[in-house]
C-alpha cells in the first residue's frame, strides 16, 4: 500500500464521521474540487490525491459547526476552527484524526494541530459587481496573507521576499483575533444579499453558483455514497477544463507533506 493510498483510507474514515454528523442534523452538504472530479471519473479518489474536499452554505457550515459539538466523537476527532485553533489561519474546518500527524511544508512550524484531515468549506457570497468584485476578493486576499504571516505559516518559503517582511511589519499593528474578525466580517458582507455566485475565502478562484448547492445529486465514491453537485459537468470544467482527459503524469501532483505520522492507525496497514 503506498503512502497515498494509506492516506486515502484514514481520510475516508474521517469523512464519513462528518457524513454521519451531517445525516444525522439534516444539514446538506456537496463534495466539491478534486473529489467531486474522483467521484465522476473515477469514482473514488483521483488515484494521486490525497484530500477530501466537503463544501456547504455558510448557515449550514455554522449548524455543521453547532453539531459537532454535541455529535463528533471527540475522543477520536478533533474540530480545528480559526475558534479551536488560535494559529489556524483559515475561514474553512478541518475534522483532524487524534493520535496522527501530517505537517505540510507551508506550516512547519506553526503552532497549531496538525492530524490528518477533511477539509469542510463554507461558502460566502460574492458582490455582483466586477469592479467590486475585484476590489471584494483583494481586501480578502490581503487581510489572510497578513493573518497567514502572523500566524508563521510560509516562513520557510517566503519569509526572505520583501513583500513578506513588509506585511510581517503591518502585522504587528494589529493581533490574531482582530485579523480574524475582520476577515469573518468581510468575507460574509454579502450573504443577505440577492447575489448568484458564490466562492470560499481560503481558495478563492473557485467560484459557483448559489443554486448549485441546493441542486444535489448522488454519487458513488469508494463504495460510499456522498452527495455533490447536480450540475457538475458545468462546475469542473470551470475547474479543470477537459476534466474526463487524465492528465500526463508530470502534472499529476499530490500534496507536499514534510512528515506524516499514522500513529496507532499504522496497524491498519499492517499485511
Amino acid at each position: 500500500m503506498t503512502e497515498t493510498q494509506k492516506l486515502q483510507k484514514l481520510i475516508l474514515y474521517i469523512a464519513d464521521e462528518i457524513i454521519r454528523i451531517c445525516e444525522k442534523n439534516d444539514i446538506p452538504y456537496n463534495i466539491t474540487a478534486g473529489t467531486l472530479l474522483g467521484a465522476v471519473r473515477h469514482k473514488g479518489f483521483i488515484p494521486w490525491d490525497d484530500d477530501f474536499d466537503i463544501a456547504m452554505s455558510r448557515e449550514d457550515y455554522e449548524r455543521f459547526l453547532k453539531a459537532c459539538k454535541k455529535d463528533l466523537d471527540t475522543s477520536v476527532f478533533f474540530l480545528q476552527t480559526a475558534d479551536t485553533d488560535r494559529k489556524f489561519a483559515y475561514s474553512m474546518a478541518k475534522v483532524q484524526l487524534l493520535g496522527t500527524e501530517i505537517i505540510e511544508e507551508f506550516s512547519i512550524g506553526v503552532d497549531i494541530h496538525h492530524g490528518i484531515f477533511v477539509d469542510v468549506f463554507p461558502y460566502d457570497k460574492l458582490p455582483s459587481g466586477s469592479m467590486s468584485r475585484k476590489l471584494f476578493l483583494a481586501k480578502n486576499h490581503l487581510l489572510k496573507t497578513i493573518l497567514w504571516i502572523k500566524c508563521g505559516y510560509g516562513v520557510k518559503e517566503h519569509s526572505n521576499r520583501t513583500g513578506y517582511k513588509i506585511l510581517r511589519f503591518v502585522g504587528k499593528f494589529t493581533s490574531i483575533e482582530k485579523l480574524k474578525k475582520k476577515i469573518y466580517t468581510h468575507i460574509t458582507k454579502y450573504n443577505n444579499q440577492d447575489v448568484q455566485d458564490c466562492f470560499t475565502s481560503d481558495y478563492p478562484d473557485e467560484k459557483m453558483e448559489e443554486k448549485w448547492l441546493s441542486n444535489r445529486a448522488s454519487y458513488e465514491f469508494e463504495g460510499h455514497d456522498y452527495w455533490g453537485f447536480r450540475d457538475y459537468d458545468e462546475y469542473l470544467s470551470s475547474l479543470y477544463g477537459d476534466y474526463m482527459t487524465l492528465p500526463p503524469e508530470s502534472e499529476r501532483e499530490t500534496h507536499t507533506n514534510a512528515k506524516i505520522d499514522y500513529g496507532q492507525y499504522a496497524a491498519w496497514f499492517e499485511e
